[in-house]
């Protein structure tokens, strides 16, 4: 009990924090901002991936299974809503819970191989789907090809769109991602203390004794693959809906190697781990470039340290910086 406590504080200082920052400037106590919109940029993304890093969760920490395939979950609720909001002339709210309904669905056919393979022959299959995806994006008119979707239709709260709120425009997708990504922490942490989760936990240790003891192994992988497919559909309608465009790009391998690294770096069933997985992989990069511009290097110097990166963490925090074990197993 002591513990849930503890986390809901963090989550509220956490939640007091970002809307502090997103809401300084529109109180008008200094004449210049003090929040350029670039960091609120960085800080929506950082909160968007923070979603992606927690549903990930569910398959590479809770069942113990790495998938190299999340990014067409994230890209796939992009192009749903996109698709539903620009060709059909659906409203943003029902075509942002289809992104998510239709990921979900979709998330079935790509966890079955998880029922027959594990570890890197699972890494292949889902790797190969992912890239799958891309290259159907890539190729049909309804996606707009390799040039994707412009123009997306903004967010709406009743007939005030979420660009006319604030002074930078960004304020109510910021909120609309804290949100979401709460929702999924909240989430997250009720499963993980529910039979679902000891399901987990159980399947993650030792698939076979967990089926000797009457664990539906099939169903429970199912479960976390639908369920990650879920979230990341439904922070892949957001992102595309506050970049105003969808494109290939977001079903790329690299995107879903960046979220299978937030959550290695952050630490593998582990809620802050991931959100800290999710912003120091999205802020550092951004330093890294701004130094770069700075000093005049040739190369993007995080294409030469994200390696470095891996190898250090897994040779000196091999469960993450707050990984599950490592909190409660002290």
């Amino acid at each position: 009990m002591t513990s849930l406590l503890t986390g809901y504080k963090s989550a509220a200082l956490f939640a007091a924090v970002v809307l502090f920052l997103t809401f300084f400037d529109s109180l008008r106590l200094t004449a210049d901002p003090v929040v350029p919109p670039f960091l609120k940029h960085i800080l929506l993304v950082c909160l968007i991936y923070s979603t992606a890093a927690l549903s990930l969760n569910f398959v590479s920490g809770y069942i113990g299974q790495v998938s190299l395939g999340h990014a067409a979950f994230f890209g796939l609720g992009a192009y749903v809503s996109a698709i539903l909001t620009l060709v059909w002339g659906i409203s943003y709210w029902p075509a942002f819970l289809c992104a998510g309904l239709v990921a979900a669905l979709v998330g079935i056919p790509l966890g079955a191989p998880a029922l027959r393979v594990r570890g890197p022959f699972l890494v292949v299959v889902t790797y190969g789907c992912g890239e799958v995806f891309k290259y159907i994006a890539l190729n049909l008119d309804i996606t707009g090809g390799p040039a994707g979707l412009p123009g997306l239709v903004s967010p709406a709260l009743g007939k005030v769109n979420f660009t006319d709120l604030g002074p930078t425009g960004k304020e109510a997708f910021i909120v609309a991602a804290l949100a979401l990504a709460l929702l999924l922490a909240f989430f997250t942490q009720r499963v993980g203390q529910s039979r679902v989760g000891h399901a987990f936990a159980a399947i993650r240790e030792d698939e076979i004794a967990a089926a000797a003891m009457g664990v539906n192994v099939a169903y429970y992988k199912l479960l976390a693959f639908v369920i990650a497919a879920f979230f990341a559909g439904l922070a892949g309608s957001l992102f595309a809906h506050y970049l105003s465009f969808v494109s290939p790009d977001m079903l790329s391998s690299s995107e879903s190697i960046a979220m299978l690294t937030m959550v290695v770096v952050g630490g593998p069933r582990s809620i802050p781990g991931a959100f800290l997985g999710a912003f120091l992989l999205t802020i550092i990069p951004e330093l890294l470039r701004a130094f770069k511009d700075v000093v005049g290097l040739p190369f993007d110097p995080w294409l030469v340290l994200f390696g470095l990166v891996l190898i250090v963490m897994m040779r000196l925090r091999p469960r993450g910086i707050l990984g599950a074990d490592t909190v409660f197993h002290r």
